[in-house]
């Protein structure tokens, strides 16, 4: 059986001439490699704590969505849980195989290095913890860790920042402990491009007029961007230099596009409401068919008319309890704006209208929606055939599932189950019975879980196939 991270450490403890309690290993702080991102091996706290979730989160403030070379930028770490008592966390900023930027402890008092040297990891140390206990029920159920994080004096491409957290239950063992993650992608900027588009025009000039005399210190974007010499202060100076920069015409990809997010649109596919934090939809969605035969918050969900294949009635929901009659979304040939303006569009305006501004998602949402399908989108045919098999190499599968997917699904796939005792569900139940579901899930996480998204790791849909392979080899039952 595979020894993991945790176990090792554990033994390494236990070989030692000086023993403490393991717990408070966890509340001195992780070691490097825990933030959930890729160059740790996707490892994270459920390495020692376990899979646990409870109904809190914890969230990433400051990070910005578009970097300014040398920049500043103030981090606040939330973690919340009205059912806990305190939190740790780790952090990393990740990119194409190397860590990205520098950071630095604005808190040191309450944050470290991870292994009190590694200036890739921030994590809590022991006086945070306790800290985050004393001030926990003052603060409603949570606590804020500060840090600060530099950008690279030079654009250095695209990047995440991972973030890992635990919210604990301060009582010395890991076993009641609440695992959360989240994340935050950003991208290099472009000067004078205060709206995101990737160019520089008259609309950025008009909007940076807002900007005049203000000091961008600590801001992420927006005005940043309008102070062009980079002093802090946006002036006259920044008008000057902002003339030669203007190279219109106007980008014909929407700004709200280039913004979005294709990972988290690909979790609004599956339950939007639990990514965006709304209610559970009532009743049927209004575009659902009066022929289908399903009801319920199932229908508001975009995979029940467009399929977990994305080929809607050209694939595997043509037939069955599924079949809606409705076409996919795989290799649409509608714009991004089109597509946006059909997402949110009233359906007495729009003909086909979805209504989800109306229905709780915002703007943003949406266009994380678009991204997805306009991007995020694959053949299912290229990865799985006819009969429902996988067609990868089970090894290499074997090899990311214990890498990645071991410490929470256990060896065999079975220590999370997806349905009922009478019922249950496990890895090897999915691939097996909707392989579309599991690729999906596999690629993009599972929402409103702690299920981290391959693609945001950096894995290929080609790799995933691979993991495909290998859990239709795990038990089913």
């Amino acid at each position: 059986m595979r020894r993991t991270r945790c176990q090792s450490v554990i033994a390494l403890l236990l070989g030692s001439a000086a023993i403490a309690p393991i717990a408070w290993g966890f509340r001195t702080g992780p070691s490097s490699g825990y933030s959930g991102g890729p160059l740790g091996g996707s490892a994270n706290c459920t390495e020692c704590h376990g899979m646990n979730q409870g109904t809190g989160g914890i969230e990433l403030q400051g990070a910005p969505l578009r970097y300014r070379p040398s920049a500043i930028y103030e981090l606040t770490i939330r973690a919340a849980d009205p059912d806990q008592l305190g939190a740790g966390f780790e952090i990393s900023a990740e990119g194409s195989g190397s860590h990205r930027g520098t950071f630095s402890l604005s808190d040191p008092e309450r944050t470290q290095f991870a292994n009190g040297f590694d200036p890739d990891y921030v994590t809590h140390n022991l006086t945070g913890v306790e800290d985050s206990i004393a001030q926990w029920s003052n603060n409603g159920g949570a606590y804020e860790y500060h840090l600060r994080w530099q950008a690279p004096a030079m654009p250095a491409g695209n990047f995440t920042f991972f973030v890992a957290g635990m919210a604990i239950d301060d009582s010395n063992t890991p076993n009641a402990d609440h695992y959360y993650r989240t994340y935050a992608r950003s991208r290099p900027a472009v000067a004078g491009d205060l709206d995101g588009d990737g160019d520089v025009d008259l609309f950025d000039g008009a909007a940076s007029l807002s900007c005049h005399d203000q000091d961008v210190t600590g801001l992420a974007d927006g005005c940043a961007h309008a102070d062009v010499d980079g002093d802090t202060l946006v002036t006259l100076d920044d008008w000057a230099d902002f003339a030669p920069l203007l190279a219109g015409p106007t980008s014909p990809i929407p700004a709200g596009y280039a913004l979005a997010d294709a990972v988290r649109g690909g979790q609004l596919y599956d339950r939007w409401w639990r990514v965006i934090g709304a209610p559970t939809p009532t009743g049927n969605h209004p575009l659902y068919p009066l022929s289908g035969v399903q009801n319920g918050s199932v229908t508001f969900r975009c995979k029940e008319c467009h399929g977990w294949d994305y080929k809607g009635v050209d694939g595997q929901y043509g037939t069955g309890s599924h079949a809606t009659g409705i076409t996919g979304i795989f290799g649409t040939e509608l714009s991004s704006r089109a597509i946006f303006e059909l997402l949110k569009g009233d359906p007495k305006v729009v003909p086909n209208g979805h209504n989800m501004i109306n229905l709780g998602m915002s703007e943003g949402d949406v266009w994380d929606a678009v991204r997805f399908t306009l991007e995020g989108v694959v053949d299912t045919d290229t990865y799985i055939d006819a009969g429902g098999s996988f067609t990868g190499d089970p090894d290499f599968g074997g090899f990311t599932y214990f890498g990645t997917c071991f410490s929470c699904h256990g060896e065999e796939g079975k220590d999370i189950n997806f349905g009922t005792a009478q019922n249950p569900s496990y890895v090897g139940t999915i691939a097996d019975e909707n392989p579309w579901e599991f690729l999906h899930k596999v690629r993009f996480g599972d929402p409103g879980t702690p299920m981290a998204s391959t693609a945001l790791l950096g894995y290929s849909a080609a790799g995933d196939r691979n993991v495909g392979t290998f859990a239709q080899t795990l038990p089913n039952e």
